[in-house]
């Protein structure tokens, strides 16, 4: 083969992106932390608090539904993301039923997502698989002001 159709080969390659996703709901409020992986190696965390009351299950979908959208947006077209929850992955995968109104309501919209993408994989993780996206979703709940925050993290050697 020339170079030219090694380049023609290798372009239609489809770069995947990974998404380590988590939901938290307490008395504090509710939140979810995104931790994605861009195919080029960048990393992007997110920290969002949800100005609405949710169940922890529901926090866990609008966690996943945040980070397909934020995908999405960057341009990306095949996913694996990553979650904790075991309700989520098993109803998202096919192995669970959606029995509640909201939980089905949830699926529909991933359901509707999952379909914009070329490839998608849900995969479930330990808990201790997920501490970065874990503690972002925690920090989203720690502080009940609504001022927009910078948080800075350094190496002090």
């Amino acid at each position: 083969m020339d170079g030219k159709s090694v380049g023609t080969i290798s372009s239609w390659e489809i770069l995947h992106w990974k998404v380590y996703v988590d939901g938290a709901a307490n008395q504090r409020g509710s939140g979810i932390g995104l931790f994605l992986i861009s195919p080029e190696g960048i990393a992007i965390e997110k920290s969002l608090r949800l100005g609405f009351s949710v169940t922890n299950n529901e926090a866990e979908y609008e966690a996943l539904l945040q980070g397909m959208m934020m995908v999405q947006k960057l341009g990306g077209k095949a996913k694996e993301a990553f979650s904790d929850s075991k309700l989520v992955v098993g109803q998202v995968m096919g192995e669970l039923e959606a029995r509640d109104t909201r939980m089905q309501e949830y699926l529909g919209r991933v359901k509707h997502l999952q379909s914009d993408f070329q490839s998608f994989n849900l995969t479930h993780v330990s808990r201790s698989g997920n501490t970065h996206a874990d503690s972002l979703a925690t920090l989203a709940t720690s502080s009940a002001h609504d001022l927009p925050r910078i948080i800075l993290v350094e190496d002090l050697c």
